[in-house]
């Protein structure tokens, strides 16, 4: 069986995109990462000089997260996506780069704006981690966040120049917060995490390790509100006691 395989190919960041068509006949239970080494494969026993498709893998075991592409318009890791299934709802495979992000070549991306986000949110602690047993199970999921940028693809609230960091940052919050004492270190994240999201779930979707991210959003909602709350009651309790212990002072009941 013939199957046409179309690429979304770009030489370099400032070359124009272009599609290139292939035609693949050998086996189709195989992974879409399988896939491009045999194209590629096929690429270099020709006789003409075209060059390689150029992509990023590591362990394709969908542990590292660099294989991350859209195929047939969803984004996900092309090690993780197999081509017979594929095929059960659609007739050819289109293999392109995550849009989100600028293209570096063919299929790869450059991923650095995720990570300056993280260091514009300080997304690290300045003091010892307190581990509690009671969040160590949400800490474990949201841990497996493997910054591969597919929910990044997927959210209709998220661009490169946008102030919304996505939910790829804000797993990391969320283990932070789950680990710190500081209440001051949970404000830096509003703007950033819950101004732009619509709480669409098209993250959580797509995310190939399934995190359960609307739970863990939940998570830091209760822990941020349970913070004011005390934050309040603290400032209302010592209200209390000045007014207890100097009747003239100002906001006397």
């Amino acid at each position: 069986m013939s199957v046409r395989v179309n690429v979304l190919r770009q030489e370099h960041a400032d070359a124009e995109a272009y599609w290139q068509r292939f035609k693949y006949s050998g086996d189709l239970n195989i992974s879409v990462a399988t896939l491009i080494n045999e194209l590629n494969d096929g690429i270099m026993q020709g006789e003409g000089e075209e060059r390689p498709i150029h992509w990023e893998c590591s362990c394709e075991q969908g542990l590292c997260g660099a294989c991350a592409m859209v195929v047939n318009d969803r984004p996900g890791l092309s090690c993780q996506m197999f081509c017979d299934e594929i095929l059960e709802t659609s007739e050819e495979i289109n293999i392109q780069s995550l849009s989100k992000f600028p293209v570096v070549a063919d299929l790869a991306v450059d991923r650095s704006r995720m990570f300056a986000a993280m260091q514009e949110m300080k997304l690290w602690l300045e003091e010892p981690a307190k581990v509690r047993p009671a969040r160590v199970p949400m800490q474990y999921d949201v841990s497996q966040c493997l910054m591969c940028g597919s929910c990044l693809e997927a959210c209709p609230n998220y661009s490169l120049d946008g102030i919304f960091a996505g939910m790829a940052p804000a797993m990391s919050m969320v283990n932070l917060t789950l680990m710190s004492e500081d209440k001051a270190f949970k404000k830096e994240y509003t703007k950033r995490i819950y101004d732009g999201c619509s709480k669409s779930l098209a993250c959580q979707e797509v995310c190939p390790m399934e995190i359960p991210i609307m739970e863990a959003m939940s998570t830091m909602n209760r822990l941020s509100v349970w913070s004011l709350w005390k934050l309040f009651g603290d400032h209302r309790e010592n209200k209390r006691q000045a007014v207890f212990t100097n009747p003239e002072a100002p906001g006397s009941y």
